[in-house]
């Protein structure tokens, strides 16, 4: 596996003197030393019995020794010099154990020996990273090749090993972090979004009213506050304190431990919530949802205003003689006259006759030969979810509707024409 920085090259040095054997880039600095990790220093002996070098600090005739596992070996000062600079994007990378017993690899590779085990919450050096990530036991994460306060190197998988930035003491940050918890971090600071908005995408049939930036499950620390919001409804939870009450799961407690809501966080992608509602208890599904709510909604407008544009480039006045007469307007929009009986038959409600047309529905597969789509009537003394339907097919001279119910619609995808569908011709006018 081809790794950020390059293996070193092994020397065999025996030199004495003063002559430099070669050049050592330090890999890891101590604080009881004046190194400094990413230095380059020569090189005037290395002890194979003590596993030391003695390095020679620029300016000074003196030589200093220093663990030979804290510094990297080259032949002359120009590769070290290009190796801290290629070092120095993980000079101050250092990562930790989550769990004990988290093995330390001859090589980058989950089947290699295994020639150290980390115990948890101790601290490794970074010395570089895989170029890409790699799956092991259904997990993906990079490898990292890390050295050991006690000297050990090799490749640990990151997994379990979070890796972090420190520019003071990473012992510190080490205690730090695991102070914290990582899990209550991700579900208070994640907008968490219905479960259904990740399966529309998924499908490519997004209900512009059931997905909106303002539905899902918000929750606010300052205020301690918990807003589940949907198409229907607005809750507000309002908590004193979050307790653990086992891995991953948590209870925001509320002033009346009736009002409690609590979180299972399934994963780093899944929440589940249960609540209490009018002595009810309901649960709830939501995911993490990273794409661009704006740019979907807008990708959905367009697709229907396409479909009205291809629908009215037609003909913008449909006449039947039985069910009146059909205006397609600019932005959507319709007049509907002398429509007759289908305010009974298959209206809604009693209506004026004016509205907007929309395209939120899809043909199932096997329809697609028998339909040119599916266009909805929404008239103004509908609510927003709804409609009157009609699967469409263009014919010489004019189009022909027939009726669909919302028992025959599902998941924003018409499944078949109703039973006994009302089928009614329109030829198309002039403008």
């Amino acid at each position: 596996m081809a790794l950020v920085l390059a293996g070193a090259l092994t020397l065999a040095l025996a030199a004495c003197g003063g002559r430099a054997i070669g050049y050592g880039l330090v890999l890891w600095g101590d604080p009881a030393s004046s190194f400094t990790t990413g230095q380059v220093l020569p090189v005037a002996q290395e002890s194979s019995i003590q596993e030391t070098l003695l390095v020679r600090p620029e300016g000074s005739r003196e030589l200093v020794e220093i663990p030979a596992w804290r510094v990297r070996l080259f032949k002359s000062r120009e590769e070290a010099r290009l190796a801290a600079e290629q070092y120095a994007a993980f000079g101050d990378k250092y990562g930790y154990s989550e769990r004990d017993g988290l093995p330390i690899r001859e090589q980058p590779e989950p089947e290699a020996k295994r020639v150290y085990k980390l115990r948890e919450g101790q601290l490794v050096k970074v010395v570089s990273r895989s170029e890409a990530q790699a799956q092991v036991a259904g997990y993906e994460a990079y490898w990292y090749e890390v050295l050991t306060e006690d000297g050990a190197k090799g490749y640990c998988f990151g997994a379990y090993l979070p890796v972090f930035t420190a520019t003071g003491d990473p012992r510190e940050e080490v205690e730090r972090l695991r102070a914290r918890d990582p899990a209550l971090e991700a579900l208070v600071s994640t907008p968490w979004r219905p479960e259904y908005f990740q399966e529309m995408v998924d499908s490519g049939r997004v209900d512009l009213v059931r997905f909106s930036p303002e539905i899902g499950l918000f929750i606010d620390e300052e205020s301690r506050t918990v807003r589940m919001v949907s198409q229907r409804s607005r809750q507000t939870f309002r908590y004193t304190a979050i307790e653990n009450v086992g891995p991953n799961r948590y209870v925001f407690v509320g002033e009346d431990r009736n009002s409690d809501l609590r979180a299972h966080l399934q994963s780093r992608e899944r929440l589940v919530v249960t609540y209490s509602r009018n002595e009810q208890l309901l649960s709830a599904v939501y995911v993490r949802f990273e794409d661009d709510i704006g740019a979907l909604i807008a990708a959905e407008q367009e697709r229907r205003q396409q479909l009205y544009e291809d629908f009215a480039a037609r003909g913008r006045i449909l006449s039947s003689t039985a069910y009146g007469r059909i205006t397609l307007q600019e932005g959507m929009r319709f007049v509907w006259e002398d429509f007759g009986r289908l305010q009974e038959l298959v209206f809604l409600k009693p209506v004026q006759g004016s509205g907007a047309v929309d395209f939120p529905y899809r043909l199932a597969a096997p329809l697609t030969d028998r339909y040119d789509g599916v266009i909805s009537f929404r008239f103004r003394e509908y609510g927003p979810e709804e409609n009157t339907t009609f699967l469409y097919r263009f014919d010489s001279g004019g189009v022909r509707f027939e009726s669909v119910s919302p028992g025959n619609i599902q998941d924003q995808e018409v499944l078949r024409p109703d039973a006994t569908s009302l089928v009614i011709f329109f030829s198309f006018g002039a403008p």
